[in-house]
């Protein structure tokens, strides 16, 4: 719609400038109000059938002439066709013929001679004449002389015609030639003051139609102007799939056929329209303009031609110019080094490029050679042509080259980082890049970690909430049951049995309840909820603590402890209570399952800001489980589960030295256990 209405305006545009270039502004101006006598055309054919009128007064002036012989192509007979529009009279010695009479307007005389001094009396309805008298001529409208002098009186381009008429030696010649004030229609033959005034007013509703419908399509156009954008987009996508080569030929043809159109088009403004009135009457406004129309058809296809390129150029911007026949051969044989494995697609890539490189400079030497043989521009041209696409295709494999170098780097940069534990960041690339694949699956392989350390921590969350509240619903009655056992064991005169009795079940419960309570410890230090009181504190005196704590079981045990503790402090930032804790269980751990007889070794070692503190021991059973495997919850070093124990001292040590700022790890050599804390001194 936009675009239409645009067309419309344009064609009134046009035409306009081809009425200016044909006649004048005046012209406009009469075809916008309609007042046809006003007009150009009026004035310039009534010149002419006077012309005629002059000319022939003037020729049978000087010879005998048999009056029926040429009486058949005299200007009367001519203007015979206007019918009652147009009166003549005419005198000469020779002759004197017309279609009316008039009296001068001094003594109301009958005859053919008015008044030198006065104007000719017209009959009635016809108050616009011409008047040849004595050398000179008049205009007459309305009864006054018309000043044609004045720039405003229409006649200034008619006056190097009209001087003609300005010639003494025709004082004996008289013209008269009115006009009818309402022109009306000749029934017998065309008359073409009534013609061309018909055709004025075809045109002026012609052209209000046109503009009246240019407004309207403009209107629709701002209105639906949506619509219009996506119009748009549907040309710009369409006009997208053509190569910028084939785009730059369209637009080099369009510019050469419109220069070519307006370079006739003026050449046909130099022709004499005058002229062309004289040699046929029959030549009008309304042949001017459809003449034109071919020419107005051609220059708006060059016009929707140059709007499909410009929509083209603003909606797909940059992608305008990458779409061409190079980009697209490239885009080929992008998709056939696919293919193959990245690194041969690469080696490929060169081989190729140095092939085509040696044919295209071969076939440019070739060209120039022939060129400065024979002459020929055009084949230097196409030389020329030919190296800068070489340059070009050198300048793509590089600027692919360097991408593809930097793509690299992003892909192992990013593969660092997922090694240190970034799992949030993707790797984005272009489509276009040669590591797109690879950063593809680099991001699924991501993905898939992401989503199974998820599964993982739901898993282990699930776990430690199921521990905490069986844990905490189990206190509740074992409470009871110690409580009841207790009050069992204070009563008389049990028998020996019951006493019994009462004692196993005072151990299990005891042990039920350290179970228990581990078990609680555990979930809270794996969920984080546990309270750290964080405290600067001496490592050394910490262990001698513990050591010293469970001197009498370590003594029960019959096991050798062999201490290598440094005298001076080793001070940490740690939790005493929770470190306390992860001491007594391996010590505990130690005394369970160590060799009978053997030796527990207890080192601690400052090494830079690293404090080191390890226990080792000779394992009773035979090891076969993994460092990682002993660490899991109610995993015990004892298969047979033989011994008491829970499973979970490693794993409380391990949960609680974490939490405590230090680093814990377990290590099996053979039959030694070894487990080492780490910690950074203060």
């Amino acid at each position: 719609m936009f675009f239409i209405g645009l067309n419309l305006i344009g064609i009134i545009l046009f035409s306009c400038r081809e009425i200016t270039r044909y006649y004048n502004i005046e012209t406009l101006k009469t075809i916008c109000n309609g007042d046809y006598r006003n007009s150009f055309f009026f004035k310039e054919r009534t010149f002419h059938y006077f012309d005629a009128l002059f000319y022939q007064i003037s020729t049978y002036s000087n010879q005998d002439f048999n009056r029926e012989e040429t009486y058949s192509n005299t200007p009367e007979d001519r203007l015979g066709d206007e019918g009652l529009n147009v009166r003549i009279f005419a005198h000469n010695p020779a002759m004197t013929f017309g279609n009316f009479s008039f009296t001068s307007r001094a003594n109301q005389e009958k005859g053919p001679y008015p008044q030198p001094d006065k104007l000719p009396n017209l009959p009635k309805g016809y108050t616009y004449c011409w008047f040849y008298y004595e050398g000179r001529l008049w205009i007459i409208d309305n009864g006054k002389v018309v000043d044609i002098d004045r720039l405003d009186s229409g006649y200034q381009s008619l006056l190097p015609q009209l001087s003609t008429f300005n010639n003494p030696e025709d004082k004996e010649n008289m013209i008269v030639l009115a006009v009818k004030d309402q022109l009306v229609k000749n029934p017998y033959s065309r008359s073409m003051y009534y013609w061309e005034q018909r055709q004025i007013k075809y045109i002026r509703w012609s052209f209000m139609a046109v503009a009246a419908s240019a407004l309207l399509f403009l209107g629709i156009a701002f209105i639906l102007r949506r619509s219009k954008k996506e119009f748009d987009r549907k040309i710009a996508s369409w006009s997208g799939n053509v190569w910028l080569e084939f785009k730059i030929l369209i637009s080099f043809g369009l510019l050469f056929l419109m220069f070519n159109t307006s370079i006739s088009v003026q050449r046909a403004g130099y022709y004499d329209i005058a002229n062309i009135l004289a040699d046929n009457i029959n030549y009008n406004l309304l042949n001017v303009i459809l003449d034109k129309g071919a020419t107005i058809a051609f220059v708006l296809l060059c016009l929707w031609g140059f709007y499909v390129i410009i929509i083209d150029l603003m909606i797909n911007r940059s992608a305008f110019f990458k779409h061409n026949m190079v980009n697209s051969a490239l885009k080929w044989y992008g998709k056939y080094e696919k293919n193959y494995p990245w690194q041969r697609s690469m080696m490929i890539r060169a081989y190729s490029l140095a092939a085509i490189e040696a044919v295209l400079a071969l076939l440019a030497v070739y060209l120039a050679f022939f060129a400065d043989h024979y002459g020929i521009k055009e084949a230097l041209l196409l030389a020329v042509l030919i190296t800068v696409t070489g340059i070009y295709l050198i300048y793509r494999y590089l600027r692919q080259y360097n991408r593809t170098i930097n793509d690299l780097g992003k892909l192992i940069d990013h593969i660092e980082l997922i090694r240190s534990g970034d799992m949030q960041n993707r790797l984005e690339l272009s489509a276009v890049s040669d590591m797109y694949t690879a950063a593809q699956n680099l991001n699924a392989l991501q993905e898939g970690i992401n989503t199974a350390v998820a599964e993982r921590t739901k898993s282990e969350r699930m776990k430690v909430e199921l521990i905490t509240n069986v844990s905490h619903d189990l206190k509740t009655p074992l409470t009871s049951i110690i409580s009841y056992v207790d009050l069992l064991g204070k009563e008389d005169n049990l028998p020996e049995t019951v006493q019994d009795y009462i004692k196993i079940l005072n151990q299990k419960s005891e042990r039920l309840k350290n179970l228990i309570q581990d078990l609680f410890d555990l979930s809270k230090a794996s969920s984080g909820n546990v309270a750290v009181d964080m405290e600067q504190l001496d490592l050394a005196r910490l262990i001698k603590q513990t050591l010293a704590d469970m001197d009498e079981r370590i003594c029960e045990s019959g096991l050798t402890f062999r201490l290598s503790i440094p005298d001076e402090p080793v001070y940490i930032h740690s939790d005493g209570k929770k470190l306390y804790r992860v001491w007594e269980n391996l010590i505990t751990n130690a005394l369970k399952y160590s060799l009978p007889g053997s030796r527990v070794f207890v080192d601690l070692s400052v090494e830079g800001n690293q404090a080191c503190a390890s226990i080792k021991n000779v394992a009773r059973n035979e090891m076969n489980f993994d460092e990682e495997e002993i660490l899991q919850r109610f995993v015990r070093g004892d298969s047979s589960r033989t011994t008491e124990g829970s499973g979970l001292g490693l794993s409380i040590a391990q949960s609680f030295t974490q939490i405590c700022g230090g680093r814990f790890a377990v290590k099996i050599d053979g039959d030694l256990f070894k487990a080492e804390l780490t910690f950074t001194t203060v």
